[in-house]
């Protein structure tokens, strides 16, 4: 199996690993674990996911916000999903992005130091009911009308524009534009 792990900023000296979940059966269970702190990841719902870049971006301004004690939010994984979102409401981005009880599709995102992943990982793996795919087959679960109305993209736009770089383009700007 794949492991997708890209280097963050060398600033926060991180790492960010993602995992892809279909026909998961305990949703619920993995967001009351994460919520307790008995796992140490940020669950996202995979039909509002684009690209792997867009959760990496999001993830890259979490571990900056991080390092530097900036966090809009409680958690570094709740940032990530904070960050996903064009959004400046945090409720409404972790409700929008978390995973909810019938999400049976998933992506897992971990922010670590290089060195730890692999037990971290090991954790996280043994607690989904589920079945781990292929990064490389994300587009097969994301649901692109969800998205163009998640991200207020319109054809035009896609005309002159990828799917991708115009949700980056939202979660990059997101502190400094006011979407209509």
């Amino acid at each position: 199996m794949d492991d997708y792990t890209i280097s963050l900023d060398p600033e926060t000296e991180m790492v960010c690993t993602l995992y892809l979940f279909k026909d998961v059966q305990n949703s619920n269970e993995l967001y009351k674990k994460v919520i307790d702190n008995k796992l140490s990841c940020c669950i996202i719902k995979a039909a509002l996911i684009v690209d792997p870049l867009q959760v990496i971006v999001a993830a890259n301004k979490a571990a900056i916000s991080a390092k530097m004690a900036q966090l809009t939010t409680k958690t570094l994984y709740t940032e990530v999903l904070f960050n996903l979102s064009i959004s400046k409401n945090i409720s409404r981005s972790l409700a929008k992005f978390g995973v909810s009880d019938n999400d049976k599709n998933i992506l897992i995102a971990i922010i670590h130091k290089e060195r730890d992943g692999y037990s971290m990982s090991e954790i996280l793996m043994n607690s989904i009911k589920g079945e781990r795919v292929l990064i490389s087959s994300l587009p097969q679960f994301t649901d692109f009308d969800l998205v163009k109305k998640t991200y207020r993209i319109d054809e035009n736009e896609l005309n002159i524009s990828t799917f991708i770089d115009s949700v980056i383009s939202r979660i990059s700007c997101k502190d400094f534009i006011l979407l209509k």
